[in-house]
């Protein structure tokens, strides 16, 4: 790891050393970003200072640590980890009252083009041209949950942007990492098919580190990626 950071960038402590925290902590190596402090459930919590910003890789066992950690010391978070109890998304919300928190279900940015593109067509299927629409899933063997937390929050985008449900969520647990998550809709004779494929834990990792220098700088209260995505590309644009 450089020793000396970008200067641009922030200071991260990641919690977490699969295979997300492993792929952040590799695309923070590259980018001259500095980690600062690790956290692992075997090593257990290792700082050489307090971070601007951390990321949560982990589990929802560590949960309770992270939100501690970051309320005492008033260090922005951003949030990978799903699956957490209602009780936990609470605890979240209350943490988003004293500093920033971005709620990451997916950090890719082709994901968040894939969420846009469906409240577009919703916006244009309606009447005559509504069409059934449905979410398909693909993780490796092994994935914990089913449906993934993606293919639930691409059929709540869809029923926001379009007022009717998805037909049907399908999930695979087959091939290789990391993920596919498609968005097909359906006609009478055509369909039209919106798939977001990801080959490389460093996607996410990228997202991760957009989302912490985004966190960096911002006000107190929980966001999603969307719109961390909503700002940055703004800002990349004007």
């Amino acid at each position: 790891m450089p020793d000396t950071p970008a200067s641009d960038g922030p200071t991260i402590g990641i919690v977490g050393l699969g295979r997300l925290g492993s792929a952040l902590t590799t695309v923070c190596r590259a980018d001259g970003t500095r980690v600062c402090l690790t956290a692992t459930r075997s090593g257990g919590w290792s700082a050489e200072a307090v971070p601007d910003v951390l990321v949560d890789a982990s589990a929802p066992e560590a949960h309770p640590d992270v939100l501690d950690y970051c309320a005492t010391h008033r260090v922005a978070l951003v949030a990978c980890v799903s699956n957490l109890t209602d009780t936990q998304w609470k605890a979240l919300e209350e943490l988003a009252g004293t500093v920033p928190v971005v709620r990451a279900t997916n950090l890719s940015f082709a994901h968040y083009l894939q969420a846009r593109i469906a409240e577009f067509t919703a916006a244009l299927t309606t009447g005559r041209f509504a069409a059934a629409t449905t979410v398909r899933e693909r993780h490796p063997l092994g994935k914990a949950h089913r449906p993934s937390a993606t293919a639930l929050a691409l059929a709540d985008t869809w029923a926001a942007a379009s007022g009717r449900a998805v037909a049907d969520i399908a999930d695979e647990r087959s091939g290789l990492p990391v993920s596919e998550h498609e968005l097909t809709h359906t006609w009478d004779g055509e369909s039209l098919h919106v798939r977001h494929h990801v080959g490389s834990w460093t996607v996410p990792a990228r997202g991760a580190l957009a989302a912490a220098g985004w966190a960096r700088a911002a006000s107190p209260g929980l966001v999603t990626m969307r719109t961390v995505y909503d700002d940055l590309t703004t800002r990349s644009t004007t």
